[in-house]
């Protein structure tokens, strides 16, 4: 029986404030997009607030996607593109800027983007072929299907590159996530959209489509649908990313997962085909590195009947003398901005000579873009004659995260210009033809506060890193603390905290609770004559085979030696005497191989249901503890519930006829 998400462990991790979300105006845009009443003018005008956004909005309107009539508005773009493509878009578009690279040295960032993207489209192909679920509501699925992946590598950055090198010499990285972090990444990916508000029929297939075998879903419903869909997702983005000399082994295994959605083997290459050529268009909007697309007719064994684009085209907006997306993370990026030729050139030439990586902008739109993605920590913005413009601009920045850590030094005409911006929150100001001796201290004051700037972020990353540890090892030992290391039970510990807790919470919604007390039978004569290491193996065979039976909701313990307490939530007398009639079968038929004998267990169970007569949860145990006593009493192998002693004898309780043992 698939264990249900501990979403205490998912409130853990999301308290430590580093899980992968959206942020700003991508935040707002969701929100408001999940009400069914908004207007595109509504969503239109919060959009605005982000330029970025919007350019990167209007492009995707424009792109290879859609291919109509040319658009230049938002509330064009809005209508064109689609409410829930638009909330898809500005959570992926908010990840992407935030998330594109991080302290995981072992995480490949730019791939898992990729990847993501390809399975983004390729789920939306599927939806939009198969017209069982929304085309965009799956391009969302599919785009964040992974996100608990980049969620342990953001969180945890060390452990996890430490895991993955595991998993790269041939560990089950789910395995050494759950003992490790104490959740893998399916089940955090699935609590992540939880959190955000997508349904169970997408969070489920989410977290199952790595391990399908486990999926509880029937094989005719919407879950097992998108769970398909996502498995045959990620087997294309793993044929686009694959070494040319793996990808036609990978391609016949899409081939044979397509043939589940019912999807023709010339059907699919065709889709696949297209998914690759929107990829490259979602690549070029996304700014994704080394992008090459396969040639699904080459390795399908079909000539092209057309020529396919292999690379992303070269950007055709004005040169720069760096492309938007910089490589180097590290050291002092600086932007000048400002359209005179020559003071631009002896800026970068003075940057260059200082040591400070200098790029340019000089175009008249798309500069606020052009900062998300270059992120420099200095900025030479020159005011000129479009003062209140730069006014507004600053005012936005730096109402951002990233422009309130920016130094931005305004490049003005005479004195009375930086008074002009000096509201919007410019940290400097150089007055041009002040010679390069001002130029130089105004340059090595931004730089020294740049500096000082980013030993303060390595400190607070160092701080957040030793927490992230520290709330693993503390998870550790609280899960030491509270778990039977013979059984991976919870201990008694856990089960007195536990059983306080469901008390109360039937006392104030007046629900029924239940709980037994299981004895093995016999118990400490297999450990006299059998040794304790096969009492031990009984312990665990039982253990194992009562986990799994019990309902999902019912949680059992070990409370030491042969004896456990099941706890039932919302259980009556009656649904709690099934339960442990089924507990009882299931012992009943375990057989413990020893090399000398054969044994056969029993339990006897006692049962007890919180009544009026009950001051506390320990009375309630008390109750099932003297019913298993009257099993006992009775001849073992038996429920018994909690009557009087006269009323069991008269009943007999409910037995499978004695003890068997060979």
């Amino acid at each position: 029986m698939p264990t249900p998400i501990d979403l205490n462990r998912f409130a853990q991790i999301k308290a430590t404030g580093h899980l992968p979300s959206p942020r700003g105006v991508a935040l707002a845009v969701m929100r408001i997009a999940h009400d069914e009443t908004v207007s595109t003018v509504e969503l239109a005008q919060t959009i605005k607030v982000d330029p970025a956004f919007v350019g990167r909005l209007i492009k995707a309107a424009n792109g290879a996607l859609f291919r109509q009539r040319p658009i230049v508005s938002v509330q064009e773009a809005l209508m064109m593109v689609g409410i829930p493509a638009v909330r898809a878009m500005a959570l992926g578009f908010s990840l992407l800027s935030n998330y594109r690279k991080g302290a995981c040295a072992e995480f490949d960032y730019m791939r898992f983007w990729s990847s993501s993207v390809i399975m983004a489209l390729t789920t939306q192909a599927l939806a939009a072929r198969m017209r069982m679920i929304a085309a965009d509501e799956l391009f969302s699925v599919g785009l964040l299907a992974q996100i608990g992946e980049l969620a342990l590598a953001t969180v945890y950055p060390d452990k996890y590159g430490q895991l993955l090198k595991e998993a790269a010499a041939g560990g089950d990285l789910p395995k050494l996530e759950k003992q490790i972090l104490a959740m893998t990444h399916a089940d955090l990916s699935a609590a992540m959209l939880m959190d955000w508000g997508l349904p169970p029929v997408f969070t489920e297939p989410v977290r199952y489509f790595e391990c399908p075998a486990d999926a509880p879903f029937g094989s005719d419903g919407r879950e097992m649908v998108v769970m398909q869909c996502l498995i045959l997702a990620r087997c294309v983005a793993d044929i686009c990313l694959a070494k040319p000399d793996e990808q036609r082994a990978l391609l016949g295994k899409a081939v044979r997962q397509a043939a589940h959605l019912g999807c023709a083997r010339d059907v699919f290459i065709r889709d696949c085909k297209g998914i690759a050529c929107q990829w490259l268009e979602w690549s070029r909007l996304l700014q994704l590195d080394g992008v090459e697309i396969p040639s699904f007719d080459v390795l399908s064994g079909v000539e092209p009947d057309v020529q396919e684009p292999k690379t992303l085209p070269a950007e055709s907006e004005p040169s720069e003398k760096s492309m938007p997306h910089v490589e180097a993370a590290s050291g002092v990026r600086a932007l000048v901005v400002t359209g005179d030729v020559a003071v631009r050139k002896h800026l970068l030439k003075v940057l260059d000579e200082m040591d400070i990586k200098a790029f340019e902008y000089f175009g008249q739109n798309g500069f606020m873009e052009r900062i998300l993605d270059l992120q420099p920590q200095i900025l030479l913005l020159d005011v000129g004659e479009n003062a209140a413009h730069i006014v507004r601009m600053v005012r936005t920045l730096r109402a951002s995260r990233l422009g309130r850590g920016m130094y931005i030094l305004q490049l003005s005409s005479s004195d009375e210009k930086h008074i002009t911006a000096d509201d919007a929150g410019m940290d400097d100001f150089f007055v041009k033809g002040s010679g390069d001796k001002v130029l130089r201290a105004r340059l090595d004051t931004a730089r020294r506060v740049v500096l000082l700037q980013q030993e303060l972020e390595r400190e607070r990353e160092e701080l957040r890193r030793f927490a992230a540890e520290l709330a693993i090892s503390n998870r550790s030992l609280q899960e030491a603390a509270l778990t039977d290391s013979l059984t991976g039970l919870p201990n008694r510990r856990y089960a007195i905290e536990r059983i306080q807790q469901e008390w109360g919470a039937s006392e104030r919604n007046v629900r029924p609770l239940a709980c037994m007390v299981i004895d093995l039978d016999n118990f400490k004569q297999i450990n006299d004559l059998y040794g304790h290491d096969v009492g031990d193996i009984a312990l665990r065979f039982a253990s194992e085979s009562l986990r799994r039976v019990l309902r999902g909701q019912d949680v059992i313990c070990r409370m030491g030696g042969d004896e456990f307490l099941v706890i039932c939530p919302e259980a009556s007398q009656r649904d709690a005497l099934v339960c442990a009639e089924r507990l009882r079968k299931e012992i009943e038929q375990l057989t413990v191989n020893n090399e000398e004998d054969e044994l056969r267990l029993s339990v006897s169970i006692g049962v007890a249901v919180r009544d009026e007569s009950m001051a506390s949860a320990d009375d309630l145990i008390k109750k099932a503890d003297g019913a298993v006593f009257s099993a006992k009493r009775l001849g073992r192998n038996r429920v018994v519930p909690d009557f009087s002693m006269d009323d069991v004898q008269k009943q007999g309780g409910r037995t499978g006829g004695g003890v068997r043992r060979a």
